[in-house]
């Protein structure tokens, strides 16, 4: 009795689990029998993990035996024991080696695991160790052998007619038939068959669903929208729904490439053997069989079908380039949105991702589009700077530069090859010492806006050349520049820089300072932009003054 007493007995913790919802007595007896066991060995059951209604063959759908193994490697633990009914209880893993892993780590963690209802005592000798490696394998082999039965039972109820699972499908109808396919009832939504003789199958479902369904294949095959505006188009009509809320692409999309429109259910398209990932069939080992009368003609189904190969995937090159090229008969020109929106062409990415870039698409099917540059016999720009040499040739040549200019140029590439180098369009303006501040940009834009409505040309701003710019001027010569401009006006700006003759561009200021207050710091002069401005106001109005002083007393005559 001193043995048993409650003092000696050993904390256990006990691991429960059944494989079936409908196993309800499963639980309550491997406790039973587990309790049992327990009182004759000295045990005392101080914890329970319990995972009802999970299949033994993978780790990550049993919470119960993972929060047990969490456990097991504290420190402190409430037990010393794991007691399990028999080795197939603790798992069927297909693989031996994951079985022994997770025991292992129980073992490593000082609570080694019990078996109370196997003939072996689990005490680690090489012939328990090798009934044990036997028993797992029988579990597993059990698993194997029970999933190829399952799915030949369930192929053979597919190739007569009966519907396997899942909810009922827009526009039929489930009906519970008996073991000799005689109707029961109809089965609503969340109902399902209570006996293991009875058996469902489809039926057509309500008339105003099947007018959807064939309005959905009318406006697909005959007036040629899109799956997303059919999708709108019900949305908006306020079309039924059937077990859904709403209408989206993915509906539309089911409902014309399901074979049930013409009366054939298809049963096995995907297999997921013993957990595995899910992996499409052939098409021979698909199960095609005949359950209702049509509601969709066989030829509006095949267009449809025709229509929605056009987007699939693996579709080879050759294919694809047909298509744009016959838009390119159709349209006359070529962009990216226009691609996407065509229907019978695949989408730019898959052209992108077969043929590297949409140019590459346009050079193929002889498509040349307005402001593309070309570089000479096929050789792009090496380097940022051929890139920035081309852009100051430019603005050399035509006094200014922007995003047009650029891409109706075919001297130099489009905007997106400066931005892809470069960042920003403004970026690759600093660098190639041409006007990039916005401010300065704007004031350009409206001088040649105000000469324009003059009959004036603009005026032309050259472009300084910086490998000479930079070896002719010093830092103190830049510095001593603006004190003799400070010293004859009184105050710098950026305008007083420009015109003077003997002075570089601002842009050379900025590159080198950082910007042009922080010149006028470095050179001892005003530098705060408030107190530039008023003194450059000052002087123009004192100018203005002046001269409309000098106009009046002129004399008469001379007005």
């Amino acid at each position: 009795m001193s043995d048993n007493s409650p003092q000696t007995l050993v904390p256990a913790a006990q691991y429960l689990r059944m494989s079936k919802e409908h196993q309800r007595y499963s639980i309550r007896n491997q406790a039973r029998a587990i309790s049992t066991y327990a009182e004759q060995h000295g045990f005392k059951i101080t914890k329970t993990y319990t995972d009802p209604g999970e299949s033994g063959l993978t780790l990550r759908e049993r919470p119960g035996l993972q929060a047990l193994l969490a456990d097991v490697i504290k420190p402190s633990r409430p037990f010393e024991r794991i007691l399990v009914l028999d080795v197939s209880r603790w798992g069927r893993f297909q693989n031996l080696d994951q079985s022994g892993h997770y025991e292992f780590i129980c073992f490593e963690a000082g609570v080694p695991v019990i078996y109370c209802a196997e003939p072996f005592d689990n005490d680690g000798t090489p012939v328990m160790a090798l009934l044990k490696q036997i028993k797992r394998l029988q579990a597993a082999e059990y698993s194997r052998e029970l999933s190829s039965k399952v799915l030949y039972a369930q192929l053979l109820q597919a190739k007569i007619g009966h519907k396997l699972g899942g909810p009922r499908r827009f526009g039929f109808e489930r009906v519970l038939v008996d073991e000799d396919d005689q109707p029961i009832q109809k089965l609503e939504r969340g109902q399902a068959k209570a006996l293991n003789n009875q058996r469902v199958v489809y039926a057509i479902g309500p008339s105003d669903e099947v007018k959807v369904i064939r309005d959905i294949f009318t406006w697909y095959t005959r007036d040629r929208m899109s799956i997303q505006k059919i999708a709108e188009r019900l949305t908006d009509s306020d079309a039924p729904t059937g077990d859904h809320p709403t209408w989206s692409y993915s509906r539309v999309r089911r409902i014309l490439a399901d074979e049930l429109v013409l009366g054939i259910y298809v049963f096995n398209r995907t297999t997921q053997r013993l957990k595995s990932k899910p992996r499409k069939n052939p098409p021979e080992a698909l199960v095609k069989t005949k359950v209702t009368e049509p509601i969709i003609s066989r030829v509006q189904f095949e267009s449809a079908a025709r229509r929605l190969r056009i987007r699939r995937h693996n579709v080879p090159p050759e294919e694809n380039l047909a298509a744009v090229s016959r838009l390119l008969r159709t349209k006359g020109y070529l962009t990216g949105k226009l691609i996407d929106q065509c229907l019978y062409t695949p989408c730019s990415s898959v052209l992108l991702r077969q043929f590297g870039s949409l140019h590459r698409v346009y050079e193929l099917v002889g498509y040349k589009p307005e402001g593309w540059w070309h570089p000479r016999k096929g050789i792009k720009p090496a380097s940022k700077d051929e890139l920035l040499t081309r852009l100051r040739a430019l603005h050399e040549r035509l006094g200014y530069v922007n995003e047009h200019v650029i891409n109706s140029d075919s001297t130099v590439p489009s905007v997106s090859v400066f931005q892809r180098h470069f960042g920003k369009l403004t970026d690759a303006y600093r660098l190639a010492g041409i006007p990039h501040g916005r401010t300065e940009l704007q004031r350009l834009g409206h001088e040649r806006l105000k000469a324009s409505r003059a009959g004036e040309p603009p005026r032309k701003i050259t472009t300084p050349r910086w490998p000479e710019l930079a070896s002719r001027f010093t830092d103190e010569d830049l510095l001593a520049c603006l004190r003799r401009l400070h010293e004859q006006h009184g105050f710098v700006t950026a305008r007083i820089i420009r015109e003077d003759e003997n002075s570089p561009t601002p842009m050379l200021f900025t590159a080198r300072f950082g910007s042009l207050l922080n010149a006028y710091a470095c050179a001892g002069i005003e530098n705060r932009r408030f107190d530039i401005w008023s003194r450059a106001g000052k002087a123009r109005a004192a100018a203005r003054r002046a001269r409309k002083l000098a106009i009046e007393l002129q004399p008469p005559g001379r007005k």
